[in-house]
């Protein structure tokens, strides 16, 4: 089977940790029964169209692997989705499947829903330009269960630069070397945007950056080694507390539940602008950089060209 080129759609981390928990519990080893596809709102604009290649052919198929991206089954077929959050749903046995109210115009509104053997169904709610669903023909020969990491058990699977939940990938080596490619970019280009290292959402790689002192449009090659090596320590530990559940992340789970934040991070949004800066009390600002804002502290982060 020829090879594809698989586009990945990788959930921002940490949301993503607790979202993989669930979903591989909830699906792996059960049997595909039945699909549908439906088109529940008429926007302007398409982009999955009526019809998704292979989906119907998903029946009788197991599933051998699932995390927040994809569902991978027995037979070679793999799903690769991205869902705003709270677009990713499983339902028990007889549980009534509700689909959110749409009140924006621009896009069309689809359901994906995957139905097994026990009753249960898996939904993904897509909408708005953030999300995706395709699938693939990969080959299955090439899955090898002797191996613990994710990325070598599926070597075929899109991997970020670094993969911050993999504390094996995720080192102060593979870090700097990958920050010494375009060091003309400014850092937060280099950490958390599409073009960046891993996938963490520019609300929390800013905090990230605001604890380590740095400006978030500082170039990275005025970096010093001990910027970046606070930088990789503070990113590492917090990833590392998500993970092992010290800290949770705001997010609504496979579920549907909401599950509030557990732990004392800032998010840097709008929300923050001109509040008190959460370590020195000065007024949160703002900046443009990556074709966004974003936001900073004037006093604890001083930008260096």
């Amino acid at each position: 089977m020829p090879e594809q080129k698989i586009e990945a759609y990788l959930p921002a981390a940490p949301r993503s940790i607790f979202l993989e928990k669930q979903i591989k519990a909830a699906l792996e080893g059960k049997i595909i029964i039945e699909t549908s596809w439906e088109k529940y709102f008429t926007g302007k604009y398409s982009w999955h169209g009526d019809h998704i290649e292979g989906f119907d052919k998903l029946p009788s198929h197991t599933v051998i692997f699932a995390d927040a991206s994809f569902v991978l089954t027995d037979k070679g077929a793999l799903i690769s989705f991205g869902c705003m959050d709270g677009g990713l749903r499983f339902f028990q046995k007889d549980e009534t499947v509700s689909l959110p109210k749409i009140s924006k115009s621009e896009s069309h509104g689809y359901h994906a829903k995957i139905f097994f053997g026990d009753g249960s169904c898996c939904g993904f709610v897509l909408y708005g330009w953030a999300t995706m669903f395709k699938l693939y023909d990969v080959n299955i020969n090439r899955v090898d269960k002797s191996k613990i990491s994710k990325s070598e058990k599926f070597p075929f699977l899109p991997k970020p630069p670094i993969d911050v939940n993999d504390d094996e990938d995720f080192t102060l080596e593979n870090f700097r070397k990958w920050l010494s490619i375009n060091p003309g970019a400014n850092i937060i280009e280099n950490c958390a945007t599409a073009k960046g290292a891993f996938k963490i959402d520019n609300p929390m790689m800013n905090y990230l950056l605001l604890v380590s002192k740095i400006h978030p449009r500082t170039k990275t090659r005025a970096l010093d080694d001990d910027e970046i090596k606070i930088l990789f320590e503070n990113t590492k530990q917090l990833v590392n507390e998500y993970k092992s559940g010290t800290r949770v992340c705001d997010h609504t789970d496979i579920y549907g539940k909401t599950e509030p934040a557990h732990n004392d991070i800032t998010r840097m949004t709008a929300a923050v602008l001109g509040k008190p800066c959460p370590i020195c009390g000065a007024s949160v600002d703002a900046t443009p950089a990556a074709g966004s804002k974003m936001y900073f502290c004037p006093n604890c982060q001083k930008i260096k060209k």
